[in-house]
């Protein structure tokens, strides 16, 4: 077995090579398959989820299997980077970061021995094989595009009479030859498409399935195969004048897929310094990695992307099966039981809300969704937290009388508590507009879930307004929040609160982490966090 310290030398290795038509909504219709508003209602806490969690680090490592896609606009002037081995910009598709130091960690040569001078890890060329197009009568950008086999054996080509870092493990007989930082601009707005959740994840969960199943039509994948997977979403996107595609794994990135296209200016390159594989060295660089995507936990700020909310498109929407098969992890959901027709339809969906399709325009909506659902955590979050932890009658009813006694309007002799509940399940979207079919969809998912809340709340209200102050009642309304609570899902509640300088508050981000790391995160510093893997190493079975 390798150490731990050499798989994430394969990680890096690994990565570093490298006006809308009207949409059908079904009413109550039976037959057919259509997005729908009872569907919308059905997984309301999922869709408020993926609309608070989109673009943020935290919400997204938490809830990985991501389930919808939206347009999205990078404005001209945003600044991207991009880690090589090379002074060259990339010929066609490559990856660029959000982040420096995520870029930096691709920004090294060939890993080698020092006392030979000879490469552990071979040339791009090796093990090559061209992309099958998958429309072959049609010349895509990608028909020439090369991409190594996918497997570890075929991807990375070791010099095996020379020795080896990993079978005799000694870092200070390795070193890095000198990488790369290339900086680049966006001369004009740049066409995305976001993938929610964790979809640079090469992880058998799931987190792979709306990007492997729905966008790129490939079922058959195995999760490790990135280079196919990134060429095969490119080659879809051209159609459809789709510039690349944001995901997200520790720090976000964009897989652009024409370099060519004369979007992107490099502003510089540089070349970083020569290497020393040392433990140390790989701990500050993973850990200052991890730190600066924690930086993007709630988000981005200047606008570096503008998702179009409006264009949603989610398996959320649709009646479809996702149990996951693996039943210790019921809250992932999986596309495995869609049908190939269904999957279909979904695409089909999608291509509706493309650049090509609108004719290049969006509308960014009437509402700020993700807004929406910040207003309503902000109320929520740390109240439900407290009420789930009322130890006497007399805390749980100020809880609740806090919470709820605006919506009661006490000026008749009886109490309208069922008129004052929907007060309250519909106080946050007072003054949104839906322009959109899928807008309304969203409205249906935010509205069964303030409704959840809101109808939660009121139970509990009555349970310790109707009888008189005892154990029983307390237990059952401390019950009914906790429930809530379980099925809310929101991922504010894993957060560690405030780190130490010298630590971060550390959530499982692909390949890294813990199983605690997912669900307990903690404050942990460098030499802590190095050595931590076991939520995902059991998804690598050449490890």
């Amino acid at each position: 077995m390798l150490s731990r310290v050499s798989i994430y030398l394969v990680f890096l290795l690994f990565e570093g090579i490298s006006a809308s038509p009207s949409l059908p909504i079904a009413h109550g219709k039976q037959g057919s398959f259509l997005p729908s508003t009872e569907a919308a209602i059905k997984h309301g806490p999922q869709i408020f989820n993926a609309l608070h969690d989109a673009m943020r680090q935290f919400g997204s490592s938490i809830h990985h299997n991501g389930m919808s896609l939206f347009q999205a606009t990078m404005p001209t002037g945003t600044i991207l980077y991009h880690g090589s081995y090379s002074t060259d910009v990339p010929e066609r598709l490559e990856w660029l970061a959000f982040e420096i130091e995520h870029a930096e960690n691709f920004a090294r040569g060939r890993l080698r021995r020092r006392d030979n001078a000879s490469d552990i890890f071979m040339s791009d060329n090796a093990s090559q094989k061209p992309l099958e197009s998958r429309q072959p009568k049609v010349h895509h950008q990608l028909d020439d595009f090369r991409t190594t086999e996918s497997s570890l054996d075929g991807s990375i080509t070791v010099s095996r009479d020379r020795g080896r870092c990993f079978d005799k493990w000694n870092p200070d007989d390795c070193e890095f030859t000198s990488g790369y930082l290339h900086v680049f601009q966006a001369l004009r707005p740049l066409n995305l498409l976001y993938i929610d959740g964790m979809a640079a994840a090469k992880s058998g969960m799931g987190s792979n399935d709306i990007e492997d199943f729905v966008v790129a039509g490939n079922r058959t994948r195995s999760f490790l195969e990135d280079f196919v997977r990134a060429a095969e979403l490119c080659e879809w996107g051209e159609a459809w004048h789709i510039d690349g595609f944001i995901r997200m794994e520790p720090g976000f990135e964009v897989v652009y897929c024409n370099f060519r296209d004369g979007a992107l200016q490099r502003l510089s390159v540089t070349r970083r310094p020569r290497q020393m594989f040392s433990m140390s060295d790989l701990m500050y660089d993973k850990f200052e990695w991890m730190r600066a995507a924690s930086q993007r936990y709630h988000g981005f700020a200047a606008g570096r992307v503008v998702l179009d909310y409006s264009s949603m498109v989610s398996a959320y929407f649709y009646p479809l099966n996702l149990t996951n098969p693996n039943a210790t992890r019921p809250e992932l959901p999986r596309l495995l039981s869609a049908t190939d027709a269904e999957l279909a339809v979904i695409k089909a969906h999608l291509e509706r809300k493309t650049p090509a399709a609108r004719g290049e325009t969006s509308s960014q909506g009437g509402t700020d969704w993700q807004g929406v659902t910040d207003m309503v955590v902000t109320r929520y979050a740390d109240v439900l937290q407290l009420g789930s932890k009322c130890e006497t009658v007399e805390a749980m009813k100020r809880f609740l009388d806090h919470l709820l006694m605006m919506y009661i309007d006490h000026e008749q002799d009886k109490v309208d508590l069922r008129k004052a509940e929907q007060s309250c399940a519909k106080h946050y979207l007072l003054g949104t507009v839906t322009t959109t079919p899928e807008e309304e969809l969203i409205y249906a998912g935010i509205l069964a879930t303030t409704r959840l809340i809101c109808d939660t709340l009121f139970r509990a209200y009555e349970v310790v307004q109707n009888s008189e102050p005892d154990v029983e009642s307390l237990t059952e309304a401390v019950s009914l929040v906790q429930g809530l609570m379980d099925t809310l899902r929101w991922s504010k509640w894993k957060e560690c609160g405030p780190c130490a300088s010298n630590e971060i508050c550390y959530v499982a981000m692909w390949p890294f982490g813990n199983t605690e790391d997912h669900f307990s995160p903690s404050c942990l510093n460098a030499s802590s966090t190095f050595d931590r893997d076991s939520y995902w190493t059991w998804e690598w079975p050449y490890w």
